[in-house]
């Protein structure tokens, strides 16, 4: 009877293993079989993502080159539209009175941008017209400013107002009465507040000229000040408006027309890179709704910093999302303000406070 139990026993251990293997053999089998399976499935879809992805890159690519010939045709179509306009400004020549401010050549070029007001499309304007030195715009009169301003299709009352001829008399001055004019702003020196506005070295100097409405020639003279940077521009008070003004024997209320401090925060908050902030600006011009607005052209711009509130650091950002005229601004609704607020980075509120679409309503009739 013991030996009958022991056998029975054993047998069902055996047979019980023998389960236990059979089980485990099916399951290796069977995830080997998926194993192949899903390999062959998923290499195939790896094979035709590959393949997908290999097509995607090679239609990027495509597409990249057809961005850069588009880009390069709109270069190219740019370049000519300013030669035509280059070419229209050169024939009014016949309209100046070169008896008034005398003659120039090329050879004699004076670098126009160190007015400030000028910027590099104007020189090219003022160039195509034969007038190329500081001297020769020293001696504008009224009669002359009238004609070129309308020769270079500018803003009427902008050369008065950013006082070219009294910069360009500063700029023709003899080396002797220059050196005397630093000398002067160098002895004021004493009356800026550098522990209010900070300390900078020649060497840590920005292109303050990147801030509209400061020329080469007002850099000049910033910097016989020890003013240097924006950082110390953005820390003027009024007090320290007053005394710059004085200290560069500037024109009075140019500095808060121009909005040297408000550019100057921009300018440090961007670390300078004023390109940057244009190219984003300019990037972003597609979600201005100009079926509303209307379409105009630089040749066809309002001088836009007639509007109480606009000064020319926005008009420079309105004009790159072609924005011209005082027209297009009375169009404006509260959609496009609150576009054209976050567009431009500025601040909140301000379109509205300052109320440019009346103005502009006013200046468009």
């Amino acid at each position: 009877m013991n030996t009958l139990l022991i056998f029975l026993v054993q047998s069902k251990s055996a047979a019980t293993l023998e389960i236990i293997s059979m089980l485990s053999g099916a399951a290796i089998i069977g995830y080997v079989t998926a194993w192949l399976y899903y390999k062959s499935v998923y290499t195939k879809r790896i094979a035709i993502i590959g393949s997908d992805k290999h097509e995607l890159n090679n239609r990027i690519i495509n597409l990249n080159g057809e961005i850069l010939n588009l880009e390069k045709r709109l270069d190219e179509k740019d370049n000519e539209i300013n030669r035509l306009i280059l070419d229209r400004i050169s024939q009014r020549k016949r309209l100046l009175n070169f008896l008034s401010f005398g003659t120039a050549t090329k050879s004699e070029k004076d670098d126009l941008k160190m007015i400030s007001g000028i910027g590099p499309y104007i020189e090219e304007g003022l160039n195509a017209l034969d007038i190329y030195t500081f001297r020769q715009i020293s001696k504008f009169n009224a009669r002359d400013i009238e004609a070129i301003s309308g020769a270079i299709i500018y803003f009427s009352g902008r050369i008065d107002r950013d006082e070219w001829v009294d910069q360009a008399i500063d700029l023709v001055h003899s080396k002797d009465i220059r050196t005397e004019l630093f000398k002067r702003i160098s002895e004021r020196k004493s009356n800026i507040q550098y522990n209010r506005i900070g300390i900078a070295r020649k060497d840590e100097s920005d292109d303050l000229t990147k801030i509209t409405g400061i020329g080469g020639w007002i850099q000049e003279k910033l910097n016989v000040l020890d003013i240097y940077t924006f950082r110390q521009i953005n820390n003027f008070t009024e007090e320290d408006i007053n005394t710059v003004t004085e200290a560069i024997e500037f024109f009075p209320g140019r500095i808060e027309r121009d909005e040297w401090i408000l550019q100057a925060q921009d300018l440090v908050r961007i670390s300078g890179n004023k390109s940057e902030l244009l190219k984003r600006i300019r990037d972003r011009s597609g979600r201005i709704y100009f079926d509303r607005l209307g379409i105009a052209y630089k040749h066809e711009a309002n001088n836009l910093t007639q509007i109480d509130g606009l000064g020319l650091w926005v008009e420079e950002r309105l004009n790159l999302l072609g924005i011209y005229t005082f027209d297009q601004i009375s169009k404006l609704k509260h959609e496009d303000i609150e576009t054209i607020t976050e567009v431009l980075e500025i601040i909140p509120g301000r379109i509205e406070k300052d109320n440019w679409v009346g103005q502009a309503r006013e200046l468009a009739k």
